[in-house]
């Protein structure tokens, strides 16, 4: 995901394989990152009931995966609430908006296959009660995964066409966050920035600050583990955000003196299935 506007930070996608090599200033010459579903570092289950009892009455919720990648992060909230709740009583959720810059990766988004590993086939099942044959129809098309970079494991992936209840459940934008942050609504917004903020360099703490004037008391901002390094929210209260109580990695606007370092991008979060 390449997510600002400075030109010497390029971020390239393989347009085949779900592993990528990127280039970082904070992190060295170049560093292997993989996308896959139900990323950890959030209790997806318990946050999601929660979500479902909370915006019970409210018409209309605004769904984001910022610096969405190939489109994982979304597929997979997608897949959590119409597992959850059925189509038709999940679709005030949708559609799903997927932000990315990188035009390649959202090209390839658009066109409605995915690669996946048996361990995102493992992972889906889990979370949907065994609902992949629902979302996904499997192709006879399988390769190993790129093993560029540092990492030699090589995943065996599965072409799989996304089918029509998943796919129009998500919209694609290529454009730079920075950019794109100043057109979001500014109520009711359910806001996932996962795993990013590093990459983000400069322009970190003016978006921190844009994505401020976009939370209200109704809405949540989710981050990740990897956003302890880089990320301008890991002090208390820092934006006026506060750090929910109840979930790890997760930031509101309840004005909350809650604070506690092993919550906020913690590394071990409990499998809450």
């Amino acid at each position: 995901m390449k997510i600002d506007n400075y030109t010497n930070n390029h971020t390239n996608f393989g347009t085949s394989y779900r592993k990528v090599i990127k280039p970082s200033y904070q992190l060295g010459d170049c560093y292997e990152a993989s996308t896959y579903f139900f990323v950890k570092g959030l209790q997806w289950n318990k946050f999601f009931n929660h979500l479902i009892e909370k915006y019970k009455d409210t018409p209309k919720v605004n769904v984001f995966s910022l610096a969405c990648s190939d489109g994982s992060e979304a597929y997979s909230i997608a897949m959590l609430l119409i597992s959850k709740l059925g189509e038709d009583k999940a679709k005030k959720y949708f559609p799903i908006i997927a932000v990315d810059f990188d035009r390649t990766i959202t090209r390839n988004a658009r066109k409605g296959y995915m690669n996946i590993s048996q361990e995102d086939e493992l992972s889906i099942n889990k979370y949907t009660g065994n609902k992949l044959n629902l979302f996904f129809e499997r192709t006879n098309q399988t390769f190993l995964s790129d093993n560029k970079g540092s990492t030699k494991d090589r995943d065996l992936l599965t072409r799989f066409k996304i089918n029509p209840i998943l796919k129009d459940k998500v919209q694609f934008i290529t454009e730079d966050l920075n950019t794109y942050v100043d057109k979001m609504p500014t109520t009711n917004n359910l806001i996932f920035c996962r795993n990013c903020w590093p990459y983000l360099w400069k322009t970190s703490k003016e978006f921190a600050q844009k994505l401020s004037t976009k939370t209200d008391i109704n809405s949540y901002l989710v981050l990740g583990n990897f956003d302890r390094i880089g990320c301008p929210m890991n002090t208390k209260n820092c934006y006026g955000f506060s750090m929910n109580k109840e979930f790890p990695n997760v930031l509101d606007k309840s004005g909350s003196d809650f604070f506690d370092n092993t919550r906020l991008f913690f590394t071990k979060i409990e499998d809450d299935i």
